[in-house]
């Protein structure tokens, strides 16, 4: 009995011990640099390396939804031409990626055109009111008090506070001080699109939605692809996004392996609501509770092989290098589950409870030695004397 208590003991302590340092260890092992590409070494996590491991196994289509042309040298004549040739191919809404923050001489022909494409979205910025819960709408493009119809518009701000940020998530609205809501640019592409997916996002409630940027390729089409006559059935039916495609200051990281334009984000994040495909997180008390189960399995498997008479060096031995494995494997599995079914499994507790687990257990193990029954000295004293 004493000696199924001591083993008890031990088990406990070693989990306790694992579990305080995998909880209050200021180290990041969601961030595995070794996995991160050179220039996202500063802001690497898990889902990144199941976007990128998700996006080289699994077959990506092509999107049914979404399709993006990129501008970057046209005037604003040349867009109202871009703008009414998309219009005649049919789209089911045109997301304008383009802010106009000086105006010139003769805007009249801007204005008419954004009169006169009713489902188009145009974007505005936001700013956090004072109390950094609220928000504000910042900026409007200039022509705003000139439209006779208050137009479609929608937040662009991608959430970067450094240059090294990576794009991960989309907010779907914010809220004003009065009570109002003001929508994300992509949420107010699918209200046009569909209504129904959108208000699919807006009742799921979340403060902000995972982008899916692994199971879909969207089409990217330049000005002079237009005229192709295949164009037509690339564009009817879909949301197409206009912005600029090689504007340093709109150029992103995401978990895609190149730096990403911020309309092509906004493409996929228009992508991730029409699909109604959300990548689901799991509540992280599942994921410790996993984490520490298997840390008890691999503790009571290394207390068994080193309490064995004779000490089965081999089963420990064993334990160890599938414990390894295990590790590895996490990364693989976890990749399979969000290719597979849009599920995002935090591996990391499991990591940390598996690595300090293996610590603790030896450093438990050699203590109780210390304290396990030592030989009677008097004993050896007389016999040594008989």
């Amino acid at each position: 009995m004493k000696k199924w208590l001591g083993g008890l003991a031990i088990i406990v302590l070693s989990v306790g011990i694992a579990g305080f340092f995998s909880a209050f260890l200021n180290t990041d092992f969601s961030s595995i640099e070794m996995f991160a590409p050179v220039e996202k070494k500063m802001d690497f996590q898990v889902t990144d390396i199941y976007n990128m491991m998700a996006g080289d196994e699994t077959e990506r289509n092509m999107s049914q939804d979404v399709a993006v042309v990129l501008i970057d040298s046209l005037n604003r004549e040349e867009l109202m031409s871009l703008i009414d040739t998309i219009k005649h191919y049919e789209p089911k809404a045109i997301g304008l990626d383009i802010y106009f923050s000086i105006e010139k001489a003769d805007n009249k022909a801007l204005i008419q055109t954004i009169e006169n494409t009713p489902n188009m979205v145009n974007i505005v910025m936001v700013e956090q009111d004072p109390d950094s819960i609220h928000y504000v709408q910042d900026t409007l493009s200039f022509f705003y008090d000139s439209l006779s119809t208050v137009p479609h518009s929608g937040f662009a701000n991608l959430d970067v506070n450094y240059t090294w940020t990576v794009i991960r998530t989309f907010v779907p609205y914010v809220l004003t001080r009065d009570g109002d809501t003001i929508p994300n640019f992509a949420l107010e592409l699918a209200k046009i699109a569909a209504p129904e997916r959108a208000q699919e996002v807006i009742k799921r409630g979340n403060p902000e939605e995972i982008i899916d940027f692994s199971h879909y390729v969207i089409y990217t089409a330049s000005v002079s692809s237009l005229l192709q006559s295949n164009m037509a059935e690339r564009i009817k039916g879909k949301v197409v996004l206009i912005g600029v495609g090689k504007d340093p200051k709109d150029t992103y990281l995401t978990p895609m392996r190149d730096p990403t334009p911020g309309v092509l984000i906004h493409a996929y994040a228009t992508q991730t609501i029409l699909q109604g495909e959300y990548i689901e997180t799991r509540a992280a008390w599942k994921n410790w509770a996993i984490a520490v189960c298997m840390c008890l399995v691999l503790v009571s498997l290394l207390l068994f092989a080193n309490e064995s008479e004779p000490v089965k060096y081999g089963l420990n031995l064993s334990v160890r290098l599938l414990t390894f494995i295990i590790l590895m494997s996490l990364v693989f599995i976890g990749s399979a589950i969000f290719a597979r079914h849009h599920i995002y499994v935090d591996y990391t507790p499991a990591i940390k409870m598996l690595v300090f687990g293996m610590l603790a257990f030896d450093l438990v193990y050699a203590g109780s030695g210390l304290f396990r029954a030592k030989p009677n000295k008097t004993k050896q004293t007389k016999s040594h004397k008989q």
